[in-house]
């Protein structure tokens, strides 16, 4: 759905009612703006928060991976298990 809308003199937009219904926006509605290079995004609150939610799970999981690599490397990468792995390789 595309929608035209003017700015206000005070930097106000109203959101047309075609778009509100839709996306179920009424009177009290908490709506995140973000800015992405040259666009404006509008999104539920609670949709914003369960995108963020998600991306610190990965974020924090990665972390852990790093974090279990480094210590796993102590093991891995040792010349003793190098010299016994050559003989097969």
């Amino acid at each position: 759905m595309i929608e035209t809308v003017k700015v206000s003199s005070r930097g106000q937009i109203v959101i047309p009612e075609k778009i509100r219904k839709k996306l179920n926006i009424k009177k009290g509605t908490k709506l995140i703006m973000t800015e992405r290079g040259k666009k404006i995004i509008l999104e539920h609150e609670k949709d914003f928060l369960k995108r963020l939610a998600k991306y610190e799970n990965k974020k924090e999981d990665a972390g852990w991976l790093m974090i279990a690599e480094k210590n796993i490397s102590k093991l891995w990468d040792n010349p003793r298990d190098e010299e016994i792995w050559s003989k097969y390789l």
